[in-house]
């Protein structure tokens, strides 16, 4: 499951600059552990009247690995003979072409989705919602502060604290975390303007 994040992840964040290459970089600023969180935690899928938040992590991985499957079962990708993520599954044997080749594909429904793992099993519509919410898990999971929290990264969101300024945030040009940021609330009126 692991392999299969960090191969989405590697497949829609930027490649790190040297110029901000700094001592906390992991390959992928753990952006992939963001995206198994928010899988885990941040969808809820209604069972008859009542939404239960059900772990959708692993069951999304399988999802991504039968679709790269079906794609080089149909010529559609080639899978590389070595793993680029160690322990990874048919989508950690594609190039990163090929593995938004695989998104689109499920975006758009072009794959059996009689093959597809429960809850995703014939069911177009959490098929669109859940490969959708993957590209914005990973460009949030990225541009955000997660990277920064280090090792507090897993905590309830009241103790996180960041350990360090983001490299993305370095990149954008974001000047930090602050107390409020000054902004147009509109125009001043004098009494004398009110009273006519």
């Amino acid at each position: 499951m692991q392999a299969t994040f960090q191969a989405l992840t590697d497949a829609f964040v930027p490649s790190v600059q040297p110029e901000y290459a700094s001592p906390f970089h992991e390959t992928d600023m753990g952006v992939h552990n963001y995206i198994i969180l928010s899988l885990n935690h941040n969808i809820s899928i209604q069972q008859q009247l009542n939404h239960h938040i059900v772990p959708l992590a692993y069951p999304t991985a399988i999802m991504l690995n039968s679709a790269a499957t079906q794609l080089v079962n149909h010529h559609q990708a080639q899978a590389f003979p070595q793993c680029l993520f160690p322990g990874g599954g048919m989508f950690s044997h594609l190039s990163r072409k090929d593995r938004i080749r695989t998104l689109a594909a499920l975006g758009n429904l072009d794959i059996d989705l009689y093959v597809l793992p429960s809850p995703f099993q014939n069911n177009a519509g959490m098929v669109k919602y859940v490969t959708d919410a993957l590209s914005r898990f990973s460009l949030f999971g990225y541009y955000s502060e997660w990277p920064a929290y280090g090792s507090t990264r897993v905590l309830p969101p009241d103790d996180r604290c960041l350990e360090f300024f983001p490299l993305t945030w370095q990149q954008v040009g974001y000047p930090g975390v602050s107390l409020g940021y000054r902004d147009f609330r509109g125009f001043l009126l004098t009494m004398a303007e009110v009273k006519t």
